[in-house]
Protein backbone atom coordinates (compact mmCIF):
# COMPACT_ATOMS: atom_id res chain seq x y z
CA UNK A 1 0.00 0.00 0.00
CA UNK A 2 2.94 2.37 0.44
CA UNK A 3 3.23 2.40 -3.37
CA UNK A 4 -0.29 3.86 -3.59
CA UNK A 5 0.20 7.29 -2.01
CA UNK A 6 -2.32 10.11 -2.29
CA UNK A 7 -1.03 13.39 -3.67
CA UNK A 8 -3.11 16.55 -3.28
CA UNK A 9 -2.15 19.38 -5.62
CA UNK A 10 -4.01 22.60 -4.89
CA UNK A 11 -4.22 25.71 -7.08
CA UNK A 12 -2.63 27.96 -4.49
CA UNK A 13 -3.38 28.86 -0.92
CA UNK A 14 -6.83 28.92 0.71
CA UNK A 15 -8.24 26.39 -1.77
CA UNK A 16 -9.28 23.77 0.77
CA UNK A 17 -6.16 21.59 0.64
CA UNK A 18 -5.69 21.52 4.42
CA UNK A 19 -9.35 20.61 4.87
CA UNK A 20 -8.86 17.70 2.46
CA UNK A 21 -5.59 16.74 4.15
CA UNK A 22 -7.29 16.58 7.54
CA UNK A 23 -10.32 14.84 6.07
CA UNK A 24 -8.35 11.95 4.59
CA UNK A 25 -6.02 11.65 7.57
CA UNK A 26 -9.07 11.58 9.86
CA UNK A 27 -10.27 8.37 8.22
CA UNK A 28 -7.04 6.70 9.45
CA UNK A 29 -6.63 5.22 5.96
CA UNK A 30 -3.64 7.41 5.08
CA UNK A 31 -1.43 10.05 6.65
CA UNK A 32 -1.27 13.08 4.36
CA UNK A 33 1.86 15.08 5.11
CA UNK A 34 1.93 18.87 4.85
CA UNK A 35 3.54 21.23 2.38
CA UNK A 36 7.24 21.09 1.54
CA UNK A 37 7.59 24.73 0.53
CA UNK A 38 8.03 23.99 -3.16
CA UNK A 39 10.62 21.24 -2.61
CA UNK A 40 8.71 18.97 -4.99
CA UNK A 41 9.48 21.41 -7.79
CA UNK A 42 13.18 21.31 -6.95
CA UNK A 43 13.24 17.52 -6.90
CA UNK A 44 11.33 17.29 -10.18
CA UNK A 45 13.74 19.78 -11.74
CA UNK A 46 16.73 17.79 -10.46
CA UNK A 47 15.31 14.67 -12.06
CA UNK A 48 14.79 16.62 -15.30
CA UNK A 49 18.48 17.61 -15.29
CA UNK A 50 19.54 13.99 -15.05
CA UNK A 51 17.12 13.02 -17.83
CA UNK A 52 18.67 15.69 -20.02
CA UNK A 53 22.24 14.55 -19.42
CA UNK A 54 21.27 10.95 -20.16
CA UNK A 55 19.19 11.86 -23.21
CA UNK A 56 20.14 11.94 -26.93
CA UNK A 57 22.30 14.85 -28.00
CA UNK A 58 19.93 15.95 -30.74
CA UNK A 59 16.88 16.10 -28.47
CA UNK A 60 15.79 19.29 -26.72
CA UNK A 61 15.00 19.05 -23.04
CA UNK A 62 13.83 21.59 -20.47
CA UNK A 63 17.31 22.97 -19.79
CA UNK A 64 18.93 22.34 -23.17
CA UNK A 65 19.97 19.53 -25.47
CA UNK A 66 20.64 16.01 -24.25
CA UNK A 67 24.13 15.02 -23.16
CA UNK A 68 24.23 11.47 -24.55
CA UNK A 69 25.07 10.28 -21.05
CA UNK A 70 23.25 6.96 -21.43
CA UNK A 71 25.23 6.05 -24.56
CA UNK A 72 28.46 7.15 -22.91
CA UNK A 73 27.70 4.86 -19.98
CA UNK A 74 27.10 1.93 -22.35
CA UNK A 75 30.35 2.60 -24.22
CA UNK A 76 32.27 2.97 -20.96
CA UNK A 77 31.04 -0.33 -19.51
CA UNK A 78 31.50 -2.16 -22.81
CA UNK A 79 35.14 -1.04 -23.02
CA UNK A 80 36.02 -2.49 -19.62
CA UNK A 81 39.24 -1.11 -18.14
CA UNK A 82 39.80 1.00 -21.25
CA UNK A 83 36.56 2.88 -20.71
CA UNK A 84 38.39 5.99 -19.52
CA UNK A 85 39.53 6.52 -23.11
CA UNK A 86 35.93 6.97 -24.23
CA UNK A 87 34.12 10.31 -24.23
CA UNK A 88 32.51 10.34 -20.78
CA UNK A 89 31.89 14.06 -20.19
CA UNK A 90 28.15 13.58 -19.49
CA UNK A 91 28.18 9.93 -18.40
CA UNK A 92 25.74 9.12 -15.62
CA UNK A 93 24.25 5.90 -14.20
CA UNK A 94 21.16 4.55 -16.02
CA UNK A 95 17.84 6.33 -15.62
CA UNK A 96 16.46 3.53 -13.46
CA UNK A 97 19.11 4.20 -10.84
CA UNK A 98 17.83 7.76 -10.38
CA UNK A 99 14.18 6.72 -10.29
CA UNK A 100 14.94 4.12 -7.64
CA UNK A 101 16.94 6.64 -5.63
CA UNK A 102 14.14 9.22 -5.67
CA UNK A 103 11.63 6.50 -4.84
CA UNK A 104 13.73 5.47 -1.86
CA UNK A 105 13.95 9.10 -0.75
CA UNK A 106 10.18 9.51 -0.61
CA UNK A 107 9.77 6.13 1.08
CA UNK A 108 12.31 7.12 3.74
CA UNK A 109 10.95 10.62 4.33
CA UNK A 110 7.21 9.94 4.14
CA UNK A 111 6.18 6.27 3.85
CA UNK A 112 8.21 4.82 6.73
CA UNK A 113 7.39 7.54 9.27
CA UNK A 114 3.70 7.18 8.35
CA UNK A 115 3.92 3.41 8.87
CA UNK A 116 5.61 3.95 12.24
CA UNK A 117 2.62 6.08 13.23
CA UNK A 118 0.24 3.29 12.26
CA UNK A 119 -0.86 4.41 8.80
CA UNK A 120 -0.83 1.88 5.96
CA UNK A 121 -0.72 4.62 3.32
CA UNK A 122 0.75 8.09 3.04
CA UNK A 123 0.54 11.18 0.88
CA UNK A 124 1.51 14.82 0.48
CA UNK A 125 -0.48 18.00 -0.04
CA UNK A 126 1.09 20.95 -1.82
CA UNK A 127 -0.09 24.42 -2.86
CA UNK A 128 2.97 25.67 -4.74
CA UNK A 129 3.84 22.86 -7.16
CA UNK A 130 2.29 22.24 -10.55
CA UNK A 131 1.94 19.58 -13.17
CA UNK A 132 5.68 19.07 -13.64
CA UNK A 133 6.06 17.91 -10.05
CA UNK A 134 2.92 15.78 -10.37
CA UNK A 135 4.27 14.05 -13.48
CA UNK A 136 7.55 13.40 -11.68
CA UNK A 137 5.71 11.71 -8.81
CA UNK A 138 3.58 9.80 -11.30
CA UNK A 139 6.77 8.35 -12.78
CA UNK A 140 7.92 7.21 -9.36
CA UNK A 141 4.54 5.92 -8.21
CA UNK A 142 2.40 4.80 -11.19
CA UNK A 143 -0.26 3.44 -8.82
CA UNK A 144 -0.53 6.72 -6.86
CA UNK A 145 -3.80 8.63 -6.62
CA UNK A 146 -3.71 12.31 -7.59
CA UNK A 147 -6.19 15.01 -6.62
CA UNK A 148 -6.09 18.40 -8.35
CA UNK A 149 -8.05 20.89 -6.24
CA UNK A 150 -9.30 24.26 -7.51
CA UNK A 151 -11.39 26.95 -5.82
CA UNK A 152 -12.92 30.19 -7.12
CA UNK A 153 -9.96 32.62 -7.29
CA UNK A 154 -11.87 35.55 -5.80
CA UNK A 155 -12.65 33.47 -2.71
CA UNK A 156 -9.01 32.41 -2.44
CA UNK A 157 -7.75 35.97 -2.82
CA UNK A 158 -10.27 37.34 -0.34
CA UNK A 159 -9.19 34.82 2.28
CA UNK A 160 -5.53 35.55 1.61
CA UNK A 161 -6.12 39.28 1.92
CA UNK A 162 -7.85 38.83 5.26
CA UNK A 163 -4.72 37.08 6.45
CA UNK A 164 -2.62 40.06 5.29
CA UNK A 165 -1.21 38.19 2.27
CA UNK A 166 0.28 35.37 4.33
CA UNK A 167 4.05 35.56 3.64
CA UNK A 168 3.95 38.76 1.55
CA UNK A 169 2.67 41.43 3.99
CA UNK A 170 3.00 44.96 2.69
CA UNK A 171 3.84 43.82 -0.83
CA UNK A 172 1.95 46.10 -3.28
CA UNK A 173 2.12 43.34 -5.91
CA UNK A 174 0.88 40.55 -3.63
CA UNK A 175 -2.52 40.45 -5.30
CA UNK A 176 -0.98 39.93 -8.73
CA UNK A 177 1.46 37.34 -7.43
CA UNK A 178 -1.25 35.10 -5.97
CA UNK A 179 -3.54 35.65 -8.96
CA UNK A 180 -0.86 34.56 -11.43
CA UNK A 181 -0.06 31.58 -9.23
CA UNK A 182 -3.71 30.51 -9.26
CA UNK A 183 -4.11 30.98 -13.01
CA UNK A 184 -0.98 28.97 -13.82
CA UNK A 185 -1.80 26.02 -11.58
CA UNK A 186 -5.50 25.95 -12.46
CA UNK A 187 -4.61 25.85 -16.15
CA UNK A 188 -2.07 23.06 -15.66
CA UNK A 189 -4.45 20.97 -13.57
CA UNK A 190 -7.26 21.31 -16.10
CA UNK A 191 -5.02 19.84 -18.79
CA UNK A 192 -3.77 16.92 -16.66
CA UNK A 193 -4.34 13.51 -18.26
CA UNK A 194 -4.28 11.61 -14.95
CA UNK A 195 -5.75 12.04 -11.49
CA UNK A 196 -9.08 13.61 -10.56
CA UNK A 197 -9.85 17.32 -10.89
CA UNK A 198 -12.04 18.55 -8.04
CA UNK A 199 -13.68 21.92 -7.44
CA UNK A 200 -13.76 22.97 -3.81
CA UNK A 201 -17.33 24.20 -4.15
CA UNK A 202 -18.52 20.75 -5.27
CA UNK A 203 -16.49 18.99 -2.62
CA UNK A 204 -18.07 20.86 0.30
CA UNK A 205 -21.65 20.77 -0.97
CA UNK A 206 -22.17 17.57 -2.96
CA UNK A 207 -22.08 14.19 -1.22
CA UNK A 208 -21.85 12.45 -4.60
CA UNK A 209 -18.67 14.42 -5.36
CA UNK A 210 -17.32 13.35 -1.98
CA UNK A 211 -18.16 9.71 -2.70
CA UNK A 212 -16.55 9.86 -6.16
CA UNK A 213 -13.38 11.24 -4.63
CA UNK A 214 -13.41 8.52 -1.98
CA UNK A 215 -13.67 5.84 -4.64
CA UNK A 216 -10.89 7.46 -6.64
CA UNK A 217 -8.41 7.38 -3.78
CA UNK A 218 -9.65 4.11 -2.29
CA UNK A 219 -10.85 5.60 1.01
CA UNK A 220 -14.23 4.38 2.22
CA UNK A 221 -16.75 6.59 4.03
CA UNK A 222 -15.00 9.78 3.00
CA UNK A 223 -18.27 11.70 2.74
CA UNK A 224 -19.15 10.94 6.35
CA UNK A 225 -16.11 12.85 7.61
CA UNK A 226 -16.94 16.31 6.25
CA UNK A 227 -18.83 17.43 9.32
CA UNK A 228 -15.75 16.77 11.47
CA UNK A 229 -13.09 18.82 9.69
CA UNK A 230 -14.28 22.41 10.07
CA UNK A 231 -12.72 22.99 13.46
CA UNK A 232 -9.36 24.45 12.46
CA UNK A 233 -8.01 27.37 14.47
CA UNK A 234 -7.54 29.59 11.40
CA UNK A 235 -8.28 33.23 12.22
CA UNK A 236 -8.55 36.20 9.90
CA UNK A 237 -6.79 39.43 10.79
CA UNK A 238 -9.74 41.48 9.51
CA UNK A 239 -12.91 41.12 7.42
CA UNK A 240 -12.04 43.29 4.43
CA UNK A 241 -13.12 42.04 1.03
CA UNK A 242 -11.59 42.72 -2.36
CA UNK A 243 -12.09 46.29 -3.48
CA UNK A 244 -13.37 47.35 -6.90
CA UNK A 245 -9.92 48.21 -8.25
CA UNK A 246 -8.45 45.02 -6.80
CA UNK A 247 -11.09 42.94 -8.56
CA UNK A 248 -10.44 44.82 -11.77
CA UNK A 249 -6.70 44.11 -11.60
CA UNK A 250 -7.39 40.52 -10.63
CA UNK A 251 -9.81 39.94 -13.49
CA UNK A 252 -7.14 40.67 -16.09
CA UNK A 253 -5.12 37.74 -14.76
CA UNK A 254 -7.69 35.10 -13.80
CA UNK A 255 -10.85 35.73 -15.83
CA UNK A 256 -10.02 33.54 -18.83
CA UNK A 257 -9.09 30.51 -16.72
CA UNK A 258 -11.87 31.21 -14.25
CA UNK A 259 -14.50 31.02 -16.98
CA UNK A 260 -13.11 27.72 -18.24
CA UNK A 261 -14.01 26.33 -14.83
CA UNK A 262 -17.48 27.80 -15.02
CA UNK A 263 -16.85 30.36 -12.30
CA UNK A 264 -18.65 33.69 -12.52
Amino acid sequence: MTDQPIFIFSAGWRSGSTMLQRLITGTQAALIWGEAGGALDRLADTHACYEQMLGPGGQRFKHGFGGNGAKEYEAFTAAGKDGFNKWIACMNPPAGVFRNAFHSFFDSVYARPAAELGYARWGIKEVQSGIEAARFLHQLYPAAHFIFLVRHPYDCLTSIKRRDWLDRPGDPQALEYYARHWARLAGEFRAADFGQLVKYEDLVSDTQAQERLGRHIGVADLSGQFTQVNRADWQSHHDQGLGFMERRRLSRIVDAEMRRYGYE
